[in-house]
């Protein structure tokens, strides 16, 4: 058998790395970070404390209320001054009490779950409602006297008897109150009217009750106090105001506020772990990114002046995640669609994929490293930042720019990687030399149809100004017709980035039939890819929502609320 012969098919490119600074190889951590233990905020411990302390009086006090003659003595006297003499019990609280009761929480929620669902703060949503249902059905089951409430008070404790909730309509509302003050008011002034608007409200209501003999001045207190602060817990365990800020401007949810503290840790991150001195950390660039914050880093000393920054943060995982869920059901497993497990995880795949690319001769913006800002938390990823670069349609899309754009393409190709996010704000033009930005998405060894997506959104972004004639010109010399029929016969709106399509629509132009009517015809190829698993799980889904919708809404029908 006559030998092999190796040779190399491609020659390898320079592999270039940073210039570490002196001293560099004896940089270790400094350990501060495992000193820095997870601290639980004072609030939380003061809604809890306040809750455990009102339940157990609570339970005290009903179960042991014969042993309490000052207690006794305190909700008659107080019964007494809401009832003056020569009036008849109740009145004038019947017809408030009623009021307050039939239509108070109502008129509280529904237009609070509305307002939420307008400003698209979907976690402080199902904060919202999963508290106030909760909390109904928990003060239904244990104070309401109803066939369903004593079923299943005997399934749980072996006894129909009420248990320790009198004042369950109370409790009710003060959650409701609670958690829409939480949920929908910022702090600061707006938040202290707020507080004082609902407390009026629940002690109208307490009051109310009081003076009709529904419940005593000290079960009506304690239970109010006993809904007003699990409302309260859960807002802050579950939607703390820090990470979930309260706001009603439409603004993309990656972009991380750049404050004071946040880039006073990120500048000494910077300093510590790389050896670059940097004394200005801004915002770069937010309207073409969605998934990260990017930011520009100045240096102290240079050139360069300056450096490109992309901050993640757990948000941007939550978000990944979320994303990449939706994309399996709505249109199978897109290759390479599955989460990452961690903010670090994430971090090193775009680092690692813009080295990969950039040993293998595509133009990337040169890696510098990964900072670590909180452990597991908060990671910058930096990289240089492309001098005297614009977005490729703002350099009038010359044909030198056109050649280098899909000679980009080409060569991803034989690395044997995708972009899979290629848009006009990921593809800069530095004079005729173009450069790709943006590797998150990035993919090794991805599927035929995976690469000529890659081709036929460059070929459309660089159409939207060079139009479709220009471009395929310039193209024909790179690849072949049937790689460019296919590259169209692959697109739709599945495979076309958001910037690019409404680019698309704004220009007015059919481009993605325009240029299939210059190509050859090629039959339209599906990347829908359905499997068993993929049908499981969208009906594992589509039941969990069913069943979860119908708990809310039991729960919510239960407390009154609906």
């Amino acid at each position: 058998m006559a030998a092999v012969e190796w040779r190399a098919l491609v020659e390898p490119a320079d592999a270039r790395r940073p210039g570490w600074p002196v001293g560099a190889g004896a940089r270790r951590p400094s350990g501060a970070d495992r000193l820095d233990r997870v601290r639980i905020p004072r609030a939380v411990w003061s809604w809890l404390a306040v809750l455990v302390v009102s339940v157990a009086a609570l339970w005290v006090l009903t179960a042991l209320a014969d042993r309490f003659p000052a207690v006794q003595a305190f909700d008659r006297t107080v019964r007494d001054l809401l009832t003056p003499e020569g009036r008849r019990p109740g009145q004038p609280w019947l017809a408030v009490d009623h009021v307050v009761l039939a239509a108070g929480p109502r008129v509280i929620w529904v237009p609070a779950a509305l307002v939420l669902v307008w400003a698209q703060r979907w976690r402080h949503l199902l904060v919202y409602l999963g508290t106030i249902s909760v909390v109904s059905a928990i003060a239904v089951v244990a104070g309401q006297d109803t066939r369903w409430a004593r079923a299943v008070r005997a399934g749980l404790t072996g006894s129909p008897q009420d248990l320790v909730l009198p004042a369950w309509p109370l409790l009710v509302l003060a959650a409701v109150s609670v958690a829409t003050v939480t949920a929908l008011v910022p702090p600061g002034r707006a938040r202290r009217w707020a507080w004082t608007g609902a407390a009026g409200l629940v002690v109208l209501m307490a009051a109310g009750r009081v003076a009709l003999g529904l419940d005593t001045a000290t079960a009506a207190a304690l239970s109010t106090v006993a809904g007003g602060s699990a409302a309260g817990l859960a807002s802050r365990v579950l939607a703390p105001e820090h990470a979930f800020p309260i706001t009603y401007r439409r603004e993309v949810k990656a972009h991380l506020t750049l404050d004071a503290d946040r880039t006073r840790r990120v500048l000494t991150a910077v300093r510590d772990q790389l050896g670059v001195a940097v004394d200005e950390l801004t915002p770069y660039r937010l309207d073409g990114s969605a998934g990260s914050t990017p930011c520009r880093l100045r240096l102290v000393h240079g050139p360069p002046r300056y450096l490109f920054g992309k901050l993640y943060s757990t948000t941007h995982l939550r978000s990944d995640r979320w994303y990449k869920f939706a994309r399996v059901l709505l249109y199978g497993r897109l290759e390479d669609e599955a989460p990452f497990t961690s903010v670090r995880r994430l971090v090193e795949h775009e680092d690692y994929m813009g080295r990969l690319l950039r040993d293998g001769g595509v133009q990337v913006p040169e890696p510098v490293g990964v900072v670590e800002v909180r452990p597991g938390q908060e990671y910058l990823l930096v990289t240089e930042l492309v001098p005297d670069a614009v977005e490729v349609l703002e350099s009038g899309v010359p044909d030198a720019v056109v050649d280098d754009a899909l000679r980009q393409v080409r060569q991803m190709w034989a690395v044997g990687a995708a972009h899979r996010d290629v848009k006009p704000s990921n593809v800069l033009a530095q004079g005729t030399r173009v450069f790709l930005v943006d590797v998150s998405f990035g993919e090794l060894r991805p599927s035929r149809w995976r690469q000529s997506v890659d081709l036929a959104n460059m070929l459309l972004t660089l159409g939207v100004v060079a139009g479709p004639h220009r471009v395929l010109d310039r193209a024909a010399a790179l690849f072949s017709p049937d790689e460019l029929a296919e590259a169209f016969a692959v697109t739709g709106s599945v495979t076309v980035p958001r910037q690019l399509q409404r680019l698309i629509r704004e220009s007015g132009r059919d481009l993605v039939g325009e240029f299939r009517a210059l190509l050859l015809p090629r039959p339209r190829i599906s990347v829908q890819r359905w499997s068993l698993s993929r049908v499981l799980l969208a009906l594992s889904t589509a039941g969990g929502l069913l069943v979860l919708t119908a708990l809310v809404a039991l729960n919510l029908r239960a407390g009154g609320l609906l």
